[in-house]
């Protein structure tokens, strides 16, 4: 029994990721709950399955597709998570439906939304029993599928050539075309082809109102760091998209190319 209790002790564990400066933490915390910063966001994805009995989060924003999958991963069958934002309160709801999960309420008052883990384990199966309907009714249910199919059905006569009178796809087709005044497209040009005239030594120069796309080419810097498209790649991993750059470094600012780490 002592051995149970403290596997199920082990599993039964509780999760405080604080993210959102603006919120501070609950009054009371456990002494065995496990209290995560921003700089500790890339551990979840390292964590083992069904590990958090009870998740609380405080976020700015709401969390990318990838972080949540790996969230509802480690929480237990029902386990209940409760994120609480300083920013757009729908928008982590949507999050939550999105990810899996279910039973999601809203506190307006307290800006938080809570949820629950289904309680069905990945891969769960459970067998239903086939009914077996009577003969009688069997045979009654064959005999009226018999009767509509012979609605459809055709005899060796019914496609005689002296009975039916087929009409000729050539001339569907003649038809169709003559309705139809077909074009040659003028404004298609080739990809690979440029407007743009060579300069001096035979390198090619952008026009001044180039349209070819020679241009943005050639104010393409290949030295370049990769930009975000979608502005959270310094938050960290919770908020990185499944094809960012940065997945798996810590947060930080960028400001005149020069990277400080958020401690």
């Amino acid at each position: 029994p002592a051995r149970k209790s403290n596997e199920k002790r082990k599993m039964a564990q509780q999760l405080f990721l604080h993210l959102d400066s603006s919120i501070s933490f609950p009054e009371k915390l456990p002494g065995s709950a496990v209290k995560w910063g921003s700089e500790d966001q890339s551990k979840l994805t390292s964590a083992t399955d069904n590990t958090f009995e009870q998740v609380w989060i405080s976020t700015p924003k709401p969390f990318g597709t990838p972080y949540m999958a790996n969230l509802l991963r480690t929480m237990s069958p029902s386990a209940t998570v409760t994120m609480c934002t300083s920013g757009d309160l729908p928008a982590v709801e949507r999050s939550l439906l999105f990810g899996g999960f279910t039973d999601i309420k809203t506190d307006e008052a307290k800006k938080s939304v809570s949820a629950k883990k289904p309680a069905f384990k990945l891969g769960a199966a459970k067998k239903f029993k086939k009914t077996v309907a009577p003969k009688e009714d069997t045979a009654r249910i064959r005999q009226e599928e018999k009767k509509k199919a012979s609605v459809w059905a055709l005899g060796d006569d019914d496609l005689a050539e002296e009975d039916v009178e087929l009409e000729d796809e050539d001339s569907l087709l003649d038809r169709e075309v003559d309705k139809v005044d077909i074009a040659a497209p003028t404004n298609v040009k080739d990809k690979n082809s440029k407007d743009c005239g060579t300069g001096p030594g035979g390198k090619r120069k952008a026009c001044k109102d180039c349209t070819c796309g020679l241009k943005e080419e050639q104010e393409i810097d290949p030295n370049a760091e990769p930009k975000s498209a979608c502005g959270n790649c310094g938050l960290g991993d919770a908020f990185r998209c499944s094809t960012c750059p940065y997945l798996g470094k810590p947060a930080f600012t960028s400001k005149d190319n020069v990277v400080k780490l958020v401690l």
